[in-house]
């Protein structure tokens, strides 16, 4: 609408003009010193016309020839950012089809030039890491860092994720000099949290933990997770009865009821031949909730008759049924240990039959040799002999 307006206006303008000179042409004068230059009105208006023209073309032209370098230099980077687009497309093509080598020489080859160039950095990485080239993998972390300083910490998380793999102390070097810079991003707190757990350094992770809360760095289910791990970390790395006491007493009902957290207590407790009120535990937590390991460990317990833990763990087959090696395990050695030589035997076959474990085949030979079979329990060792071989 606008641009009709317009045409309408100069339409009109023009046809005003034209017809006042041909009513009547008129004549202009013009003095210079001596100079006098008499011409029409109307060849007057159309030389302005011309010379306004020209002086535009002409100002127009030395603008363009002034930009040219700079037209130029736009032009070429936008041929390289295409260039740099279409070798990262490629690269997540070639990654799709687990083609790495490719994916790390197309995402690599035009890093410099792309508008994206950290995420060909990284993702070419990511290819070398896993090609097991570590030192290309290094190098182009490197790069990345020179490049983008300002991305520090993108860059040293997924040096972390990466290195924690062949040099897991590394890793948690890179990650702590970070959580150091930004002691509250929660991103950090939780892959330094993992880290730590891996490796088992309990005390660092100790440190942690309020802040991982806190910031929810994790989602409460995995924050809880972490936390029954850690204690179960802990309990695992006591050098002592009294120091395991010691940290057991810390824990609240809840936590102590943890089949994690149990289970390492248990386990420490069976190691140094301290069985007392085992049973008790163990029965109250499998009764809350359901654990393999608690389970197992149950029938490892040697303090007290065996018999009333068998009729204890009779019960609890017959909830679980007969498709638990685990338990039929359990079964076996209870049994056994009841000197239900019989009874045992045929737990412990049925376990095999669902999963053929070594430690399996060792009960059931021990449980034959109890019973002075020694040929049934050599011919059963030979078969434990030949699933290891197989494993």
């Amino acid at each position: 609408m606008r641009l009709i307006l317009i045409l309408a206006a100069v339409f009109f303008v023009a046809t005003s003009l034209t017809t006042m000179l041909l009513y009547d042409n008129g004549q202009v004068s013009m003095v210079w010193g001596d100079w006098v230059l008499q011409t029409s009105v109307s060849f007057l208006i159309a030389a302005s016309i011309i010379g306004f023209i020209l002086s535009y073309a002409l100002i127009r032209l030395l603008l363009n020839i002034w930009h040219l370098p700079l037209f130029w230099r736009k032009h070429r980077r936008l041929r390289q950012y295409s260039k740099a687009e279409t070798a990262m497309a490629k690269g997540m093509i070639a990654l799709e089809y687990g083609d790495w080598q490719k994916a790390e020489k197309e995402l690599i080859k035009s890093a410099k030039n792309s508008e994206s160039g950290l995420v060909h950095y990284l993702s070419a990485a990511k290819m070398a890491h896993n090609q097991k080239a570590y030192s290309r993998r290094d190098n182009y972390i490197d790069q990345a860092r020179d490049v983008y300083p300002e991305e520090y910490i993108t860059i040293g998380l997924v040096e972390a994720r990466l290195l924690a793999e062949d040099k897991p102390k590394t890793a948690i070097a890179v990650l702590e000099a970070l959580h150091e810079q930004q002691p509250k991003n929660p991103t950090i707190l939780a892959e330094y949290a993992l880290g730590l757990k891996q490796l088992g350094y309990w005390e660092t992770l100790a440190e942690l933990l309020p802040d991982i809360k806190k910031t929810r760095a994790l989602e409460p289910a995995e924050y809880e997770q972490l936390e029954q791990q850690f204690w179960a970390g802990k309990l695992a790395s006591a050098v002592d009865s009294d120091a395991l006491q010691f940290i057991w007493n810390n824990l609240t009902k809840k936590q102590q009821m943890a089949p994690e957290i149990l289970a390492e207590y248990v386990e420490q407790r069976i190691g140094w031949k301290d069985e007392v009120t085992l049973e008790m535990l163990l029965t109250k937590a499998i009764k809350k909730q359901w654990n393999d390991r608690l389970v197992y460990q149950y029938g490892r317990l040697t303090l007290g008759p065996a018999f009333d833990r068998l009729k204890t763990a009779e019960k609890w087959k017959t909830v679980q049924g007969d498709s638990n090696p685990v338990l039929l395990l359990t079964l076996g050695r209870l049994a056994c240990q009841s000197q239900l030589w019989g009874l045992g035997q045929s737990y412990l076959k049925q376990s095999l039959q669902l999963r053929a474990e070594v430690e399996t085949f060792h009960a059931l030979a021990q449980c034959y040799e109890a019973e002075g079979k020694e040929n049934q329990a050599a011919l059963t060792y030979k078969e434990a002999i030949l699933q290891l071989e197989k494993k």
